[in-house]
């Protein structure tokens, strides 16, 4: 284990300045760099372990000889119905044949007719009737022995699947043992998983045994997230930051194809990694804190959400029995009350800040006395010293007792600590892998990697190949528009969230649209993704639309095996040009390198820059300083701040709690706005506080929000306001509708995708999907194939039956090998191997979960029918045997250094070759418009507070 680096801001988390803050200094804004420096990077993001691990797993000689069985069985079906055929037509009315004989050759017919070979006394008895002619005689002598060697074939068939499965069972556990990275995810994900499965080994128990069978196929799940999918997530999935490389010199000879993103031979090399807190767990222990002995400088923050109305204070705060959960406090408003929440709207304040503020020089504090006819101001008096004990500890006392009800907090940032960088021969000859000292039950890692190139060169993604990728992303805009302008025929384009259509021309604070919003006196069911989901393709709404001819084109191309849209093509469909559909905004594309030759890359997303770079921005920036940097959240805080000074407004961070504990990680992000709202306590979100002259806070009582057209304006102090949210996850209510009325003011582009794959969502019908390119440069969309339920097996199959049955699926429909499986349009794809007895595991699994989701909808009887549901099959891109990024943490087969191919994926920010002034520049113009009046400040709010200047 390498050395630890402490970054732990415990005590200067959210400690604010306690003086009164100047009314006229904004938070200085940064130029934009010189030169478009620092250049951007594009970001790698990796499988844990290689591919070829999971893919052992994978039998296709079983398969195929299952196959062969199938094919056999068929052959010999088909000749005992052409032997029924013939002893209908030849003995049954032949006029020799007793009535009695002539029954029971029916009855043999019948048998026949179903696809059993005859037995060897129906041989002896067709051999005894002079009505049956001796070739057939013959013919059912060798269906008889067909039959019989397929009874054989059989019973070794099922020894063999058997054999597989204890065999794939052993190799799960082996596998998962024998890696650092799985063992460090299984303790993470299944803690109890490993001394369960040791127990009932120890015990004797075998892998085909039902409960060590659920644990193999829960195994085989793992490695497959572990070396399939490149979301990271602790060791499994990894993150490495690649600099451009250069440009071709003027007169360099560009070739017609693209070279590939990443060189052959780029490799992953040392590995490092960051432990962090969990934030949930930080406020939960922070929660602990006695406020009456607290130290004077521990920072306390007001709950994030709360409005004083009706002679009442009401808050959402984390319920302590359930974290994952927020419940309403209402509290009867107080004079003390409000000195304490007026004095913390500004941000965090330390404890004997707060002292100072409220007691004043008298000691009895005005703001607490019985009869007092004014709250304190804040800052004013020369502090605590006059007062005495008895005052003070009332004081104390009230603030422990709102921290006990959660309506304050103890601001901290969550600990952190990062490790050194550690060879990747080491960690692959130790079979350790980097870390830090635990901080505790619940913390996150992120594991952060170097890229190497081949031999001693530096590793770079091809400037062309990006130059190619950009090229075709604007005409994967174009459709994506093309698409977005047919479902938009029923949805107007400048539709409000739902809790924006009472708005007018004037200016409503946001606090009284909250209020408006918030149910009482429970809040509503723990819905923590609020984000709206990928609707994928659809038919077409709109009969003649330029969509509706484009999907008539792809129906005539369902026989092809890729299906190429030009810019030429989309003319004919009235698609709108691609500079008129990328927005005016730098955007986070996400593709994966694919090998040649063909396309470069296939699309997964398009989506605001800064949001899926967020969590890793500061650790990267930090981890690789030493070796270029990872400048992008530099380089998109200088862009905001061009956008500032070009439009005149302010870019406001929106900092809402996490949805869920096990999501906590996701709220992490650089600083690149200069002001925040929503949670008043950055530390968590930050990692520190911001200090002076950085960052302030805006407290949500001084936003209003109104109005202009079709667009929503946010102000502040009569100036507007941009929100921005850089986080990757939903809210948890209220909170969401916080979240949807903000980002309805934000700038247009800050909600812009592009996601194309999911073909198969306009054709319901349709069996078979081609693969989706467009100027041959880009993969959008994979082939799919479309299998109904009635094409599976039935719940109390046997597993031969199931792979007989998978094996001839994949001979009929020419299924890949490889591929993503999902129960519908639209959900969670799950990586396969369909040669891999695990399979079935996962397409039982799937299956299930379709019918518990259709009786949840009230489907029940429908889920129950053996033709509910369906199976989506998607080709894998790229497959295992098609990856293009090596790791040398891991042996290849035992030879040499180079490492193991490991999935990746590629995070480019695009434009990549544009200055940012004149990015900036159209971004402003898309902000402005008419003169913006100015609104007065909301009444209430404190006299002192720092206006947005």
């Amino acid at each position: 284990m390498g050395p630890c680096v402490d970054n732990t801001d415990a005590h200067e988390a959210g400690a604010a300045d306690t003086g009164a803050p100047d009314p006229l200094k904004a938070p200085d804004t940064p130029e934009a760099p010189a030169g478009n420096s620092p250049a951007p990077a594009a970001l790698l993001r990796t499988a844990g372990i290689p591919a070829e691990v999971w893919t052992r797993a994978g039998n296709p000689q079983l398969f195929d000889r299952a196959g062969e069985y199938d094919r056999a069985r068929q052959q010999q079906a088909d000749r005992a119905r052409a032997l029924a055929e013939q002893l209908g037509t030849t003995v049954v009315p032949h006029p020799e044949l007793a009535d009695t004989d002539r029954g029971t050759v029916l009855s043999l017919r019948r048998r026949l007719h179903a696809g059993a070979a005859p037995g060897e006394a129906d041989c002896a008895y067709l051999e005894s009737l002079a009505a049956v002619p001796e070739g057939l005689v013959h013919e059912a002598v060798a269906v008889h022995r067909i039959g019989v060697r397929l009874s054989r074939t059989r019973r070794e068939l099922e020894r063999a699947v058997a054999d597989e499965a204890d065999r794939v069972g052993a190799l799960a556990w082996t596998l998962a043992c024998a890696s650092p990275v799985m063992r460090a995810f299984l303790a993470d994900a299944a803690p109890e998983l490993i001394p369960i499965v040791e127990r009932r080994l120890a015990r004797g128990e075998s892998w085909s045994g039902k409960r060590l069978r659920k644990s193999a196929a829960y195994l085989w799940r793992a490695l497959g997230r572990a070396a399939v999918k490149t979301t990271p997530r602790g060791w499994v999935g990894q993150v490495a930051p690649v600099p451009l490389g250069p440009r071709p010199q003027p007169g360099h000879t560009v070739p017609d194809e693209p070279p590939p993103l990443l060189a052959p031979g780029t490799a992953l090399g040392p590995m490092a990694s960051e432990t962090a807190e969990n934030v949930q767990v930080t406020r939960t222990r922070l929660s602990t804190v006695d406020l009456t002995t607290a130290d004077p400088a521990t920072p306390l923050a007001p709950a994030p959400l709360h409005f004083r109305a009706d002679g009442a204070v009401r808050c959402w705060v984390v319920d302590p029995a359930v974290r994952d959960r927020l419940r309403q406090v209402e509290l009867r408003r107080t004079r003390p009350l409000d000195a304490v929440l007026t004095l913390l709207a500004e941000g965090p304040r330390p404890l004997g800040g707060i002292e100072a503020a409220l007691l004043g020089t008298t000691g009895r504090g005005p703001g607490l006395g019985a009869g007092a006819d004014t709250g304190p101001a804040p800052g004013t008096g020369p502090g605590t010293d006059k007062a005495d004990d008895g005052t003070r500890r009332v004081l104390r006392g009230f603030l422990a007792h709102l921290h006990g009800l959660g309506v304050l907090r103890v601001c901290a940032a969550p600990h952190r600590r990062r490790s050194a960088w550690t060879p990747a021969v080491a960690v692959r000859e130790r079979d350790r892998l980097p870390c830090t000292e635990p901080l505790g039950d619940a913390e996150f890692v992120d594991s952060y990697r170097m890229a190497e190139g081949a031999g001693s060169g530096a590793a770079a993604v091809s400037a062309t190949a990006v130059d190619a990728v950009h090229d075709a992303l604007r005409t994967a805009a174009r459709l994506a528009a093309l698409r977005e302008a047919d479902r938009q025929h029923s949805a107007p384009a400048g539709e409000l969230c739902d809790e924006a259509h009472g708005l007018d021309e004037r200016p409503r604070l946001l606090s009284d649209l909250l209020a408006d919003q918030w149910p009482a006196p429970e809040p509503p069911p723990d819905t923590p993704s609020t984000r709206r989901r990928y609707e994928g393709w659809h038919p077409a709404r709109t009969a003649h639309s330029g969509y509706a001819r484009l999907l008539a084109h792809l129906a005539t191309r369902g026989d092809a095996q890729q299906v190429d849209l030009t810019d030429a093509l989309l003319d004919t469909f009235d698609a709108p040009a691609g500079t008129a559909v990328l927005p005016p905004w730098p955007v986070d594309c996400l593709v994966r390198p694919l090998a040649g030759p063909g396309p470069p890359a296939a699309l997964e997303t398009v989506s605001p820059a800064g949001v899926l770079d967020a969590r890793f921005a500061d650790a990267l920036h930090a981890l690789h300083a030493g070796h270029g940097g990872y400048g992008n959240g530099e380089r998109h805080r200088a862009f905001l701040a061009a956008v500032e000074r070009e439009a005149d407004v302010r870019f406001v961070e929106v900092l809402v709690p996490p949805p869920a504990e096990r999501a906590a990680n996701a709220v992490r992000r650089p600083l690149v706005t200069s002001w925040w709202t929503g949670d008043p306590d950055p530390a968590p979100y930050y990692g520190t506080a911001p200090g002076p002259g950085t960052a302030r806070y805006l407290p949500l009582d001084r936003i209003t929000l109104r109005r202009d057209g079709d667009r929503v304006i946010a102000e502040a102090d009569g100036r507007r306001i941009v929100p921005v949210h850089h986080g990757t996850r939903g809210a948890l209510p209220p909170y969401d509708v916080l979240l949807r009325l903000l980002m309805a003011a934000s700038h247009p582009a800050t909600a812009y995708t592009v996601q194309l794959d999911g073909l198969a969502g306009a054709f319901p019908r349709a069996e078979r999907l081609p693969r989706l390119t467009v100027g041959g440069r880009l993969v959008v969309s994979p082939a799919a194939w479309r299998l109904p339920r009635t094409a599976l097996w039935r719940a109390d199959d046997t597993d031969l039956d199931k792979v007989r049955t998978l094996a001839a699926l994949r001979r009929a429909a020419g299924l890949p090998r490889y591929a993503f499986l999902r129960c519908g349009a639209g959900a969670e794809p799950v990586p396969a191997d369909l040669t891999a007895l695990p399979t079935l595991r996962v397409i039982d699994r799937l299956l299930a979960q379709r019918g518990a989701q259709e009786s949840v909808q009230g489907s029940a009887q429908e889920s129950a029918r053996e033709d509910a549901g369906e199976l989506l099959v998607e080709e894998m891109l790229p497959a295992p045997d098609g990856l293009v990024l090596r790791d040398r943490a891991h042996r290849n087969g035992g030879r040499g250094r180079d490492g193991a191919y490991v999935a990746a994926q590629l995070l480019i920010r695009l434009p990549h070759d544009r200055a940012l002034g004149d990015l900036a520049a159209s971004a402003a113009a898309a902000l402005r418009g008419t003169h913006l009046p100015a609104t007065h400040a909301p009444s209430g709010r404190d006299a002192e507070a720092d206006p947005i200047r």
